[in-house]
């Protein structure tokens, strides 16, 4: 049976060592004798701090010293604790990882340690791995969301203007009838020409053409509410939907607070540059219930007033706007 006992320690897959009071190894198994290089036969019977150095630390003398006086049980973790018995070929000590537990064991009125060391080395480092692999494939999928997110911004807003472009704009429409639908509310839609503009920029160029567009959005975007929207649909078009409004007096209070917002004159490097506005409006329900139909009748509005003169707002009218 002894013989059998010795069979088993000796192929179990961890090191298994019994040390007593004196501190002197009793059991020193197959496990460790492949591990260390150190045969049974050369350590049995010699100091365990002579042997294992690592256990000279006060914190690993008290476990044991409280296992063989008082009984004591514990685990520590090769988290932690990192490594308790080094291998034979040395290297870096910081890159072994082994659990330890600490039994007490009785035999006729003597109490010995029994020291549990397992190997969690490959363990640990595929973990380590692991969390690198994890940390790695979620930074780059912040940068793929992020870069996602940013061609997604690029692809729905106006590049010079920073404005909903046609794309965003018609998503937007189609959302503010289906929204108007269910609240049974009403909203008006806005076609925005700057007038004059292609003169400008025959004149002084592009890029205080560029300049300019900026400067018409920014006074486009403080003439309306947070919660209605402008867009730039390409040139110098734009539009607007004016949510949840009351009666067709709230469009036409905001189309002469458009108008009035183009009487100052925009300086653009030292030039002084007059523009106006023509607007065409168009009402939801009164006018049309499709998105697609109360921007061409706005655009229709906004066309006769370009034909009248330029410099003005109209709201769209069946018998005085050309139905295409």
């Amino acid at each position: 049976m002894d013989n059998l006992i010795v069979q088993a320690l000796n192929k179990t897959k961890m090191g298994i060592m019994i040390v007593d009071k004196q501190l002197k190894i009793l059991v020193w198994n197959g496990w460790l004798e492949r591990l260390t290089g150190m045969l049974a036969e050369d350590v049995l019977g010699k100091n365990l701090l002579e042997i294992c150095p690592r256990f000279k630390a006060n914190m690993y003398m008290n476990i044991i010293q409280n296992a063989l006086y008082h009984g004591q049980s514990r685990f520590c973790s090769s988290a932690l604790h990192k490594s308790f018995v080094l291998p034979k070929d040395g290297g870096d000590e910081s890159f072994y990882r082994q659990n330890l537990h600490v039994e007490p064991l009785y035999e006729n009125d003597h109490s010995y340690a029994l020291l549990q060391i397992s190997d969690t080395t490959n363990t640990s480092t595929r973990v380590y791995k692991l969390k690198n692999l994890i940390k790695e494939l979620d930074t780059e999928y912040t940068k793929i969301k992020v870069s996602e997110k940013i061609s997604k911004h690029l692809s729905l807003h106006d590049s010079l203007t920073g404005l909903p472009n046609r794309l965003a704009f018609k998503d937007r429409l189609a959302w503010a009838v289906s929204n108007a639908l269910r609240s049974e509310s009403r909203f008006a839609v806005m076609y925005i020409d700057t007038d004059g503009f292609k003169q400008i920029n025959d004149t002084y160029g592009h890029d205080i053409g560029d300049q300019v567009l900026m400067e018409v959005s920014r006074r486009l975007k403080g003439s309306i509410r947070s919660t209605d929207c402008v867009a730039r649909l390409g040139g110098d078009e734009f539009s607007i939907i004016l949510n949840q409004i009351k009666d067709d007096d709230d469009a036409e209070i905001v189309a002469r607070n458009l108008t009035a917002a183009f009487e100052a004159p925009i300086h653009v490097n030292a030039i002084e540059i007059h523009l106006s506005a023509s607007i065409g409006i168009s009402l939801f329900p009164k006018h049309g219930q499709d998105a697609t139909e109360l921007l061409k009748l706005a655009d229709m509005a906004m066309y006769r007033i370009k034909k009248n003169g330029k410099c003005g707002y109209a709201f769209f009218h069946p018998e005085l706007d050309q139905v295409w």
